[in-house]
């Protein structure tokens, strides 16, 4: 069962996130949905008949313990997913499987590297080659081999841990090869595995999001929602709702927008994009024997209901794909194909574990059944770099004594005459007096702060400097904070890390993943 108090990052270095208890996710694996998803007809055939499909054509020998996440340079919470991966299916003697996503568009144009200079750490970008923030990943140039060098040799100049970390195997397995442009998945791939060889994990596949989108089986998942799409959406917002309300949450659009519906079209959880063009929702509008399909609300194709209900037509692409247009799953629809389709155990990042509550609601409602289940690991690793060791009590501290040096400076300033202390003392019992007794006499109470505020300037104008110690001791300490959040982001690239503490990472997370590991 899965506690969701629980899904949070870890904050200590080497931490980890393993959700539910290992114990239970052995049971879960365990206890095969083989029998429920053979109950369920997909596009004409039991949908564990397409699982079997799917798993033959990709070569992946059950059971499957997958995970994945965008096709970028993530951070070692996210390769967290992988080495459970591989740790799970070598303990069941399957197989671990990693998918990449590039059918989302890149967050950002850039490598973050963290650089020790003489005054302390500093983040540097470092621009990735041919990036259009624009287009899907799988869309991407790429960029040439010798801007791919040039990429790796600026970070490696940068980050001075370079020899020691993960990042130069990864380098030189991606710039591996003879094409003078390189494919940004198929690269990545390459680094991957690399760093996964250096740290024992060896037999993990990769997969692109659109290799699956290509198989019969994913037609099939797809043409199932093109089929039912009133009752689809119906289904989908309604567990969309109750997430909502159990978790109090009043912002539409999370964890995900709800699906629209208008007359006789429907909203879809699936993208549809041309490679020159931006990814638009898919609607379905029901016309009799047929479905026609939207991109927006731009008409793009028109699909005989009988052809999507027959599986024979399901192993080749549809004509719209031949014309360009490309189908992706949205968040929870992908989520929904890989645990339906593919997996007998996914394994989710925090982010994912959050939002795949609705997924199991929506499931059960749409198809009639509990999908196969999926839990939550994470981690975090911190770079080795320099820290300041500031404490936030000691930058509270200063604050409030910056503020209290201002209207409290008896506290702080020696030497002043006793008759101005007393005038002070005098003045704030008169101050207690009026608010007690006579608190609308605002001109009266006004007169009194006045007067208490010329004692506190006259108390500071016996050492005037004493505010200025102070503030530049906030000052101080919030610049060695900031250093500190720079050398304490566990968002940097993996691939950063040193081989040791990645491998640390790898023995902690086998411990973590025995069959009769306790709840930390």
């Amino acid at each position: 069962m899965i506690e969701y108090a629980r899904l949070a990052a870890p904050r200590e270095h080497l931490g980890l996130l393993v959700e539910p208890a290992a114990v239970e996710v052995h049971a879960a694996l365990a206890a095969r949905a083989d029998e429920a998803l053979a109950r369920v007809v997909v596009a004409g055939r039991p949908l564990g008949a397409w699982r079997d499909d799917v798993r033959r054509r990709l070569s992946l020998a059950g059971p499957v313990i997958a995970a994945g996440h965008q096709a970028e340079f993530f951070h070692a919470g996210v390769f967290a997913k992988t080495i459970a991966a591989h740790v799970l299916a070598a303990g069941a003697g399957g197989t671990p499987l990693f998918v990449l996503v590039d059918s989302d568009v890149p967050k950002t144009r850039s490598l973050t590297v963290p650089e020790i200079t003489a005054g302390g750490l500093r983040r540097v970008e470092v621009r990735v080659p041919a990036c259009d923030l624009q287009r899907p990943i799988e869309c991407q140039p790429g960029g040439s081999r010798q801007e791919w060098l040039d990429f790796f040799v600026q970070v490696g100049s940068l980050y001075e841990h370079y020899d020691a970390a993960l990042l130069r195997p990864f380098a030189d397995a991606w710039v591996d090869t003879d094409q003078h442009d390189l494919d940004l998945c198929a690269a990545l791939a390459r680094g991957w595995t690399a760093m996964e060889e250096c740290l024992g994990l060896n037999g993990v596949r990769h997969l692109r999001l659109s290799q699956l989108c290509a198989t019969a089986a994913f037609r099939a998942f797809a043409a199932h929602l093109m089929l039912h799409a009133p009752r689809l959406a119906a289904d989908y917002n309604m567990a969309v709702a109750a997430y909502r309300q159990r978790h109090r949450i009043r912002t539409p659009s999370r964890p995900v927008p709800p699906l629209v519906v208008s007359g006789e079209v429907a909203e879809t959880p699936l993208w549809v994009f041309r490679c020159e063009g931006s990814r638009q929702r898919l609607h379905v509008a029901d016309q009799d024997s047929h479905v026609q399909l939207l991109a927006g609300r731009e008409p793009i194709a028109e699909l005989s209901k009988s052809s999507l209900a027959n599986p024979e037509r399901l192993a080749d692409p549809w004509p719209f794909e031949h014309a360009g247009w490309r189908l992706r799953p949205r968040a929870l629809a992908l989520s929904a194909f890989l645990r339906l389709f593919v997996a007998d155990l996914f394994i989710h990042g925090i982010g994912g574990a959050m939002y795949d509550e609705v997924t199991d609601e929506w499931l059960s409602r749409f198809f009639g059944i509990q999908p196969p289940p999926w839990c939550c690991v994470s981690a975090t690793v911190l770079l080795p770099l320099p820290r300041t060791g500031v404490r936030v009590a000691d930058l509270l501290a200063a604050r409030r004594q910056t503020r209290d040096v201002v209207y409290n400076p008896q506290r702080y300033v020696r030497n002043v005459p006793p008759e101005l202390c007393a005038e002070r003392t005098a003045l704030i019992r008169r101050s207690d007096e009026l608010r007690a007794n006579h608190s609308r006499d605002h001109a009266a109470r006004r007169a009194i702060f006045e007067g208490i505020r010329r004692a506190n300037d006259q108390i500071l104008a016996h050492d005037p400097w004493r505010p200025a110690e102070f503030a530049q001791l906030v000052q101080t300490l919030e610049q060695r904070a900031a250093l500190d959040r720079i050398a304490s982001d566990r968002e940097y690239f993996v691939g950063l890390h040193l081989k040791s503490a990645m491998a640390e990472l790898v023995r902690r997370l086998r411990d973590a993943l025995r069959a009769n590991a306790p709840r930390d």
